[in-house]
């Protein structure tokens, strides 16, 4: 069984975790939303006519580490994680969570930051678990994702406590057959919305490989209800990547509260609910998505909309940050 304590990363002296480098130091707190950019936000054409990415230069750094060569940039990296949390402070009356989507690139500096800027972070695998258990995350705000998580990853995520999101019958009955109590867990749904992205990145339709479809959720509720081993604590959904609309997440919005309400009628409170992500990102000059605070917004006023409809206590929301918000150079 692989350790889940955490290594001392915060005291390397490594130059991630420079407490000089902040979201507004690329141009004086103006910083325009990383996902509509097509550069990073250091990204500049130096005196020597090559490209530079915090201040460093690329072809310097290509002979140094050779290629293909992904490029972190700091800066536009904080930035996203400062935009996104502060639209949430803004717009959403309820607690909130925004989790980094470590799938994008799991590393201990990138854990690190993004631990460093209040996120939490949704992993995909025992290994990504383990990284950000060793970054020094604290399981309280780890999510771990997937739809085929072996026996050891679900006993890895059982012991450091992280929370499970459950994807399918087979993962949820080996998890009520592990001896541990108090496994937090939350049901992804597949909630039979459609959105105008690439067949291979849509994941909320009904025949997705994702999720339990709305004909099984009394069995799935009815099963938690008798295993006390499995703390329910809340629900997700993600309908795909690479999304510009908006109407996409006011439909979600109303899905996931008509399936808190169904948790209700089987004594299973919700207490969170993550709206998956799905923010497009400029890959072409004529691309045009939302910024993140309109896309927050948005989905902020949608989750409110839906609860005061049914006369619900906001649950805390959680949104997964895409690691595709032009952070990669």
């Amino acid at each position: 069984m692989l350790s889940t304590q955490p290594i001392e990363v915060h005291n390397s002296g490594l130059q991630y975790l420079d407490s000089s480098i902040t979201p507004d130091s690329n141009n004086g707190g103006s910083n325009p939303s990383p996902n509509q950019q097509l550069l990073p936000l250091t990204a500049k054409v130096n005196s020597r006519d090559c490209l530079e990415i915090g201040g460093c230069d690329v072809t310097t750094l290509v002979e140094q580490f050779g290629s293909p060569l992904y490029i972190v940039d700091e800066v536009t990296f904080r930035t996203a994680c400062h935009q996104y949390r502060e639209a949430f402070a803004n717009y959403y009356p309820g607690e909130s969570l925004v989790l980094y989507a470590s799938k994008a690139w799991n590393c201990l500096a990138i854990c690190a930051i993004a631990n460093s800027e209040s996120l939490g972070i949704d992993v995909v695998s025992g290994g990504e678990l383990y990284t950000a258990l060793q970054a020094g995350v604290s399981a309280d705000k780890l999510y771990f994702h997937g739809n085929n998580k072996s026996t050891s990853e679900l006993e890895l995520a059982t012991e450091s406590g992280c929370t499970i999101v459950v994807d399918n019958w087979l993962e949820l009955k080996s998890l009520a057959s592990l001896p541990q109590e108090n496994i937090r867990i939350m049901i992804r749904l597949t909630p039979g919305i459609e959105c105008h992205t690439h067949d291979y990145i849509r994941t909320g339709h009904l025949d997705s490989k994702f999720g339990f479809d709305p004909d099984t959720w009394d069995q799935v509720f009815t099963f938690i209800s008798q295993h006390p081993t499995l703390n329910f604590v809340g629900l997700h959904a993600h309908i795909g990547s690479q999304i510009f609309e908006r109407q996409p997440h006011q439909d979600l919005a109303k899905v996931l509260v008509e399936c808190i309400v169904k948790a209700a009628d089987y004594d299973l409170p919700v207490q969170e609910i993550n709206v998956g992500g799905g923010l497009g990102i400029c890959y072409l000059e004529s691309d045009d998505p939302p910024s993140i605070d309109d896309w927050v917004k948005g989905v902020c006023d949608s989750v409110v909309a839906a609860c005061t409809s049914r006369q619900l206590v906001l649950p805390k929301l959680l949104m997964e940050r895409p690691g595709s918000d032009s952070s990669f150079g």
